[in-house]
């Protein structure tokens, strides 16, 4: 490579790095991280698919009245968890027993959304630690 490629390369690689910086924030992905606490008013449902290799992917589904929502300590949240308070919010934990989320007792969970993810990966739930 010669030093003139070498340059023209460095300098599209600034040019591109300034663009990205200056775009504005509207164009900036969402992500929320939150502990959602709430009482389980659902039974839960357990959906099984069975990949072609043979591996089999568990889901458990359920309704849950929120309560209360906070960030956890240490995680993002570009918006506010407190939208999500006193509302019914549907569920979907992947491998857990149904046998651990039971109608009409407490539990907590944790909700993440990433738009970078697309629009089937964004929302993900799993029990709070």
């Amino acid at each position: 490579m010669t030093p003139l490629y070498l340059s023209r390369a460095a300098a599209a690689a600034a040019l591109c790095a300034g663009a990205l910086a200056s775009a504005p924030a509207a164009h900036a992905w969402t992500r929320i991280s939150c502990d959602l606490s709430g009482i389980v008013d659902s039974l839960p449902a357990t959906m099984r698919q069975y990949r072609t290799d043979g591996t089999e992917l568990s889901q458990v589904m359920f309704r849950l009245k929120v309560k209360a929502a906070q960030v956890p300590d240490g995680e993002r949240a570009d918006g506010d968890c407190a939208q999500l308070v006193s509302r019914d919010v549907d569920v979907v934990l992947e491998n857990v027993a149904a046998r651990k989320i039971q109608k009409g007792k407490p539990l907590k969970v944790r909700y993440r959304y990433d738009e970078s993810l697309g629009q089937s990966l964004a929302t993900k739930y799993e029990l709070a630690p």
